[in-house]
């Protein structure tokens, strides 16, 4: 049994999901998400998806408050009280720090699902219980996986779709992350999207644009740039409702409707909208050498 804690925005979680139930098919164990709500996501799952489709082999757990004591991560505001509980009923644990410094350690997390949480002295056929809470591709995982576990709920898809149908085979879609991503701010300027774009029409003179952004600066911008060849919706940028994640579940949803994604760097939502479909991803990054 491999239970997931998943954390941060929606895209984080989605591919955090993805890669544990990677690792659990490779190992052949069940996985068991355990959906928090919190100011990264405070939503829940059952709004976004359906949960009656998820495939065989994942079980999902909107957490309650025992479950709260239980499997969330242990934090200074919950006084560390879960990592009691945790210590016994987990052979093994990793979680959001470990996981990325092992990444980068090219770590072997088969092998720990298989092997490693497994005390030498136990019986053979012992199936070891697992404990991940990350908000990271920690395994690769194959793009069509996200629409198999991730079915948005009727709702969500109908807006997304009555958005998407004003789409041609020459609409590119355009995710500029902006709000507390420093990051993103700094190495994905709008300047590079304007000279991306302009190289698109360029190849393409019937090029159009749908921009998604959580600044209506930058999409302001771009409209009196580029007039009627780019599309905007006005979704909820707010991520501490349920009503905005909703809309970014729709906005995702619309930017995968494209042929292609221009996308901001350090922003795992660009390259989910583009593997939900299967299209292209091209990240622009400032070059700082």
């Amino acid at each position: 049994m491999i239970t997931l804690i998943p954390i941060g925005g929606l895209a984080n979680r989605m591919r955090a999901v993805a890669s544990a139930f990677t690792l659990a098919r490779s190992t052949g164990h069940e996985l068991r998400v355990v959906w928090f709500r919190d100011r990264g996501l405070n939503c829940r799952f059952t709004r976004l998806f359906d949960a009656g489709s998820l495939p065989s082999g994942i079980r999902l757990t909107e957490a309650s408050g025992l479950d709260a004591l239980l499997y969330d991560r242990p934090r200074r505001r919950n006084l560390r009280v879960p990592l009691v509980a945790q210590s016994l009923l987990f052979d093994s644990r990793l979680y959001e720090n470990e996981v990325a410094a092992l990444m980068e350690r090219r770590f072997d997390f088969v092998a720990w699902a298989k092997n490693g949480a497994i005390d030498s002295s136990a019986p053979s056929g012992t199936v070891p219980r697992l404990y991940i809470a990350t908000y990271s591709a920690f395994l690769p995982y194959p793009d069509d996986m996200l629409s198999e576990v991730f079915r948005p709920v009727d709702s969500i898809r109908r807006k997304a779709d009555d958005i998407a149908r004003q789409f041609d085979g020459h609409t590119t879609g355009v995710h500029i992350r902006r709000s507390d991503n420093a990051q993103s701010i700094a190495l994905s300027p709008l300047s590079l999207f304007v000279e991306r774009m302009e190289r698109e029409i360029q190849a393409d003179p019937l090029a159009r644009f749908y921009v998604a952004s959580d600044s209506e600066e930058d999409k302001e911008a771009l409209r009196r740039r580029f007039g009627e060849r780019v599309l905007t919706h006005r979704f909820s940028a707010e991520r501490s409702c349920p009503e905005g994640i909703e809309d970014a579940l729709a906005e995702m949803l619309v930017l995968s409707s494209t042929r292609q994604i221009i996308g901001s760097c350090w922003s795992s939502f660009s390259e989910i909208a583009a593997q939900l479909s299967g299209i292209p991803c091209i990240i622009l990054k400032k070059d700082i050498s």
